[in-house]
């Protein structure tokens, strides 16, 4: 039978693109000093990334490497061998534990790389211990005194000095100056900043705190809106009073076992290390099959560089900041500085900072992502935080966040994503957001940026009695954009009605060519919002054609917002009525299946957009994402978290190869090859694609093959060069 043509194209393209190339083999029960052979691997990543030579492939058998992997050539590739779970843990294991007080157990640590760190039980995150106590595990319920949050007030001071007071009415009784030397964050006021700070003493209810936060020593910050109300905790190894909490301290590790349990005998890490991988003036490496813990990957200067098939979680601890605006590294999450790096197919959760960070560079991607739990510090984190140009992320889905789902201050294309639960934790702010900041007078060109075919849902956020300013759509002081086809439902706040679908801006400038075409807007509080401050915005050709938007939400059509809100060029939208007859529009809007019904009326009510209707089906085009007869197109990712948890075989590092793993030896061979592993069939071709000889044997005689280099297939799915000598 002959080779079919495929297989013959891959054979030979493997053959003349790997010429030179070299695979390295690495274990955890392998030895630096081995040659990196499959039978003899090194025991470290590290030192297959100091041997190899462009085009060269790192093989990593399954088990966890605590080290940071320092790339040194381009075009390599580092590897799971044969699928199997390979884990680069930021942590180091720690041990020697001895008895400090009231079960609590301490042992010697040197501290972090990070401001912070992490404590996990075998891979299972352990809280930092607090007060309140976070019982549930959820990281962003403030709302629930059992997540570790409690209701506090914070009060502003002497202008430039440090002291703040801040009162917890709910807080026992305990010792004077029971938690001077810990720390204090809180969600406060306007809940931008989220002060922070040093506790200096504390007596019955109230904390004196060295205010670390700038707009707190200003006064700026504003703490007495809402008489400074909101919700905080306190870090300290006082408040470590509970089974698996723990804390740190001058060169110590604290942790409280389970009742009965020895930590000697238990596994327990800390977090040590930022990075797993750093890729530093580096082209074309490809990290494949990798789970990343308690550390992140580092793309700095580095471009045309790939990240498959992996994850990356609790990226970054609990962190500090003075500042409230954005930073890239000082947030951390994923940081990428570079031009056409691709991450696709990854997980990436858990973090106090950023999910990621990509600060500079073009054409960089992000695709079938599931990108969930992130920004628990909340100030002005964000899924992803981008200054990239191009910067496109597609087919990706987006859970729970602090603030911002992304955030960015260049041009994007943002299509086919599922975005839902943002800002959890914080307000005026929206799922995906630009914005001119402080710079009112300088609007940001996005530059063509396109945000189509995304589904925006579920937002809801703190509900302590005051504004609930939470968006689907914050692109403020920005223009030259389009936003088309997307579903937005469900963004109502409890408290004041403040779920709105866009906001503009422009405050003190003039915008231009802002397009929001064929969205489906239900279940809002507000459709379209202005800020004209001091009368000084302006707009020019910005346009709302073809949208169905919730009748029962408004506009702020009233005083010098209204003038601006008078230049918007609506037209073909369908709004009126939309409260009470929902069941006449939608196939079932209570089900979220917002398709058009029969005879509803927004059929044929939009008109025709270039390069945006383009699917029309009746005599003109549908109001509305979906055209009737239509579905909405598949948005969000299909990668399963499950798949990426970090529960090992047995309690060793070491995961054993697979019954089913190939192994070839001796390779180069003169006489014969020998075959360890599950196959039905091999057969080997020669280097212009012939089939020379097949067999089911373990023992291969090569013994007749001229000198030379030859393709092995097994089963026709597994490919090996052999070498004959």
């Amino acid at each position: 039978m002959k080779t079919p043509h495929y297989l013959l194209f891959f054979v030979l393209s493997l053959v003349f693109n790997n010429l030179n190339a070299k695979d390295y083999y690495v274990s955890t029960d392998g030895n630096d000093s081995n040659n990196g052979s499959i039978s003899a691997p090194f025991k470290t990543i590290q030192k297959a990334a100091d041997e190899m030579a462009v085009g060269d492939v790192c093989h990593i058998f399954g088990g966890v490497y605590r080290e940071t992997i320092t790339v040194k050539k381009d075009n390599v590739t580092f590897r799971n061998y044969n699928n199997e779970k390979v884990i680069v843990s930021g942590t180091v294991k720690v041990t020697n534990w001895t008895t400090y007080q009231n079960g609590i157990y301490q042992a010697n640590y040197t501290g972090a790389e990070t401001q912070f760190t992490m404590l996990f039980v075998d891979f299972k995150h352990q809280q930092m211990a607090r007060w309140p106590n976070n019982t549930t595990g959820d990281m962003m319920d403030v709302l629930n005194t059992n997540s570790g949050y409690e209701d506090c007030r914070v009060f502003e001071g002497v202008l430039g000095q440090k002291p703040r007071k801040v009162t917890f009415d709910n807080m026992p009784s305990f010792p004077d100056n029971f938690f001077a030397g810990g720390f204090f964050r809180g969600i406060n006021g306007k809940k931008w900043w989220n002060p922070m700070g040093t506790i200096t003493a504390s007596q019955g209810k109230n904390l004196t705190v060295d205010a670390l936060t700038k707009g707190w020593i200003d006064n700026t910050e504003k703490m007495l809106n809402n008489d400074g109300k909101g919700h905080g905790f306190i870090f300290h190894l006082n408040a470590l009073d509970i089974e698996n909490e723990w804390f740190q301290k001058d060169n110590l590790v604290y942790y409280k076992p389970p009742t009965g349990k020895d930590p000697n005998d238990m596994n327990i890490e800390v977090k040590k290390r930022k990075w797993g991988f750093r890729i530093n003036n580096k082209s074309g490496v490809t990290l494949d099959g990798i789970q990343i813990h308690a550390a992140s990957i580092e793309l700095k200067n580095s471009n045309n560089c790939k990240v498959l098939n992996g994850s990356v979680q609790y990226l970054w601890p609990f962190l500090m900041r003075s500042g409230y605006g954005a930073s890239y590294q000082a947030l951390g999450g994923i940081y990428v500085k570079g031009s056409n790096n691709e991450f696709k197919n990854c997980y990436v959760a858990h973090s106090w900072g950023n999910g990621f960070s990509i600060e500079s560079g073009t054409n960089n991607k992000v695709e079938n992502c599931n990108i969930e739990d992130i920004g628990w510090i909340s100030q002005f984190t964000s899924s992803v935080q981008n200054n990239g140009f191009n910067t496109i992320v597609t087919q990706s889905t987006f859970g729970s966040s602090g603030r911002f789902h992304i955030r960015t201050d260049n041009k994007m294309t943002i299509t086919h994503n599922d975005l839902f639960d943002c800002m959890k934790m914080g307000q005026d702010a929206g799922s995906i957001q630009c914005t001119n900041g402080g710079n009112w007078g300088v609007p940001i060109n996005l530059q063509g940026s396109e945000i189509a075919y995304n589904k925006i849902h579920d937002c809801t956020t703190l509900t302590n009695g005051q504004k609930q300013f939470v968006l689907a759509f914050y692109l403020e002081g920005c223009y030259n954009y389009t936003v088309h086809h997307n579903l937005v439902y469900n963004f109502i706040t409890d408290v004041v009605p403040d779920g709105t679908f866009a906001y503009l801006g422009p405050r003190q400038t003039k915008i231009t060519d802002c397009y929001y075409y064929n969205n489906t807007v239900w279940n809002v509080d507000w459709g379209v919002r202005i800020w004209n401050r001091d009368r000084l915005g302006d707009m020019e050709n910005v346009r709302f054609w073809n949208n169905i938007i919730d009748g029962k939400s408004t506009d702020n059509t009233n005083g010098a917002n209204g003038d601006l809100h008078n230049l918007i060029d609506f037209q073909n939208n369908y709004r009126s009525g939309l409260a009470s007859n929902q069941n006449s529009i939608f196939v079932d809007a209570d089900a979220r299946d917002y398709r058009l019904k029969q005879n509803s009326p927004a059929i044929d009510a939009g008109r025709e957009i270039t390069g945006i209707t383009t699917n029309t089906t009746g005599a003109f085009p549908d109001a509305g994402a979906i055209e009737y007869g239509s579905t909405f197109p598949v948005a969000g990712s299909n990668i399963n978290p499950s798949a990426f948890n970090f529960t090992l075989s047995t309690s060793e590092d070491v995961i054993k190869t697979s019954a089913s793993s190939l192994i070839l030896y001796p390779n180069p061979a003169h006489d014969k090859l020998y075959v360890k592993g599950d196959f039905k069939q091999w057969e080997i071709f020669s280097f212009t694609g012939q089939s020379i000889t097949k067999g089911k044997a373990e023992i291969i005689d090569v013994s007749n093959l001229p000198k030379g280099m030859y393709v092995i297939t097994f089963d026709k799915k597994i490919t090996k060069k052999i070498i004959i000598n």
